[in-house]
């Protein structure tokens, strides 16, 4: 379980990957080559809470669009979780009622809107083929800081020893975005700022 919060927590305090150990370079890594590296233009909507009439309940949700400004039709299968400061970890979709999906898109209003699923599959190329959509998580536990990471837009990997394990392992190049509550949720009005940036970018890629 500690190897597990350390991985996760490695994702939202660092922005390169670890070194490998020393003493694990006895470990085969397996290299991993990609003669047609591409990534995805990600851009993210605001980030704004939802309560759920009947329950109480609180939920995440953000929108997106998603454009292939490669050379080419590409096959993408985006994920979207949320990793808070305590390394708890949500995945979008996950234990959220069909009526709270529904009544989001309602509150959006946005025919072009695509369910989470239905971005899986090819995207062509340019504007005009863009795919936008809406992810939605459950709120967990009242925190200040956390990050929505993004992974499936792009074909970017590297080899790494895992610090904890001595074990190879592969990250994934990751789109990250940090947040930082300045009040209370329930108190909260519109949109959730982004986190301040310091000497890094803030939405930026990583590899995770």
């Amino acid at each position: 379980m500690l190897s597990f919060v350390v991985l996760l927590m490695l994702a939202i305090d660092a922005t390169t990957p670890p070194a490998a150990d020393s003493s694990a370079q006895a470990t085969p890594v397996a290299r991993i080559r990609n003669a047609d590296e591409w990534v995805m233009d990600y851009q993210v909507g605001p980030l704004r809470i939802f309560k759920d009439g009947e329950t109480g309940e609180l939920f995440w949700y953000s929108t997106y669009t998603i454009v292939n400004r490669t050379k080419r039709e590409r096959s993408i299968a985006p994920q979207w979780e949320l990793l808070d400061e305590e390394g708890r970890l949500y995945s979008a979709g996950e234990g959220v009622p069909r009526r709270v999906q529904r009544a989001v898109q309602a509150l959006l209003a946005n025919p072009l809107h695509e369910d989470q699923s239905a971005l899986i599959g090819d995207i062509m190329t340019g504007e005009e083929n863009a795919k936008s959509g809406v992810a939605i998580w459950k709120a967990g536990p009242e925190v200040k800081r956390f990050s929505i990471l993004v992974t499936g837009l792009s074909n970017i990997k590297k080899p790494v020893v895992d610090p904890t394990s001595k074990k190879p392992i592969v990250l994934k190049k990751t789109w990250r975005v940090d947040y930082q509550m300045n009040c209370d949720r329930v108190a909260l009005i519109g949109e959730v700022p982004l986190a301040p940036a310091g000497n890094e970018q803030n939405p930026r890629w990583i590899m995770r």
